[in-house]
């Protein structure tokens, strides 16, 4: 017999019925045992989103603060009437440029005591018929001084409310001294204040076109909500109880922060500048994103997973923060990893057009 004829009427059934059998088998151990529990929960969709980590690593933070802001004059400043009285004299006029000290006008204060009543002594030693039983009032004089009003900084005047022969009341403000002074002033986010806590910081003014960067000396940040209090309710508004349209607006998130310009530096009021502060750095220090970290001031913690995949918080001491990445400077290790977002805060999936997000 031939090897063809052999193969064909020996070896190729037996193959073909080798792998029914094989079949055979497959279906009988599917139809009494299932698939496998492993598979199907490899294969089933949770809709879980697995929690996304950050590895804790070496770097090196520069926090210097960039803020836009404008050059302004500095605030003028009022001088009042020291007493009541009548305007004398005036020694400057609107428009002279003045030194602290120097005097400005004069008031003339008439004083007038009260009057006194007396009695004659002798009217004991009198016949009743002599004595008119009135007693004697006497006036006494007039007393005149006179005060100056002296300028409370070097400057212009830049009003005088009034004019020789004027009638003043004690206290009453009668104009302004404008200093020639300026101040650098931009608007920094409330959470940058704890950026420069240090009070002895200075800012580097730079102005386009104008001079050389600059230091700003005498750092100062003023809580703006100061500025903008809410205007006094009028009585119509009391009576209906609608709330003026300012108390709806939105309250300024923002800070000011000003320096004071040097003398030597000339600038104008209104140019555009730029407010640089160098608020101190690190290098080579651990550090973990902002994101990681809840509390950026002195103390904080962070989350990691342990072996079970469970969120574990830890305590970490902080440091230096550049708004984007924060120092560690105890409670974690190099490499160490942590949830990239404080739980409860991670940002929502951004969704590309054309993309669908099921629940």
């Amino acid at each position: 017999m031939s090897q063809r004829r052999v193969f064909k009427r020996i070896v190729l059934p037996c193959a073909w019925l080798i792998i029914g059998a094989l079949i055979a088998v497959s279906l009988v151990k599917l139809a009494f045992s299932g698939s496998s529990p492993q598979a199907d929960d490899q294969l089933y969709p949770t809709g879980e989103i697995p929690a996304e980590t950050v590895v804790a690593q070496k770097d090196t933070i520069k926090n210097t603060l960039s803020v836009p802001g404008t050059i302004e004059l500095v605030d003028s400043l009022p001088f009042t009437s020291p007493s009541t009285g009548v305007v004398n004299w005036t020694f400057v006029q609107v428009g002279t440029n003045v030194s602290q000290g120097d005097r400005i006008f004069q008031i003339r204060v008439e004083s007038s005591p009260e009057p006194t009543t007396t009695e004659d002594s002798s009217a004991e030693d009198q016949q009743p018929s002599d004595v008119s039983g009135e007693p004697e009032t006497t006036s006494p004089e007039t007393t005149v001084s006179y005060h100056d009003v002296y300028a409370p900084a070097a400057g212009k005047i830049a009003a005088m409310d009034f004019k020789i022969g004027d009638d003043v009341e004690k206290g009453a403000n009668l104009g302004t001294v404008q200093p020639q002074g300026f101040h650098a002033v931009g608007t920094i986010k409330a959470l940058d204040r704890y950026r420069i806590m240090n009070e002895t910081l200075e800012a580097t003014v730079s102005i386009t076109g104008g001079p050389e960067p600059f230091t700003c000396g005498n750092l100062n940040i003023g809580d703006s909500a100061s500025k903008n209090a809410a205007p006094e309710s009028t009585e119509e508004d009391a009576e209906t109880n609608i709330p003026s349209d300012d108390s709806q607006s939105e309250p300024n998130s923002g800070s000011e922060i000003s320096c004071d310009i040097p003398e030597d530096v000339v600038v104008l009021d209104g140019l555009d500048m730029t407010m640089e502060i160098d608020a101190g750095s690190a290098e080579n220090v651990l550090t973990v994103p902002v994101t990681s970290v809840r509390g950026l001031v002195g103390k904080g913690a962070v989350w990691r997973l342990n072996d079970e995949g469970k969120e574990v918080r830890t305590e970490v001491e902080l440091g230096v923060t550049d708004g984007k990445v924060v120092e560690v400077r105890s409670g974690l290790k190099a490499d160490a990893e942590v949830l990239r977002y404080v739980p409860g805060s991670a940002p929502a999936p951004e969704v590309e057009p054309g993309m669908e997000i099921y629940p």
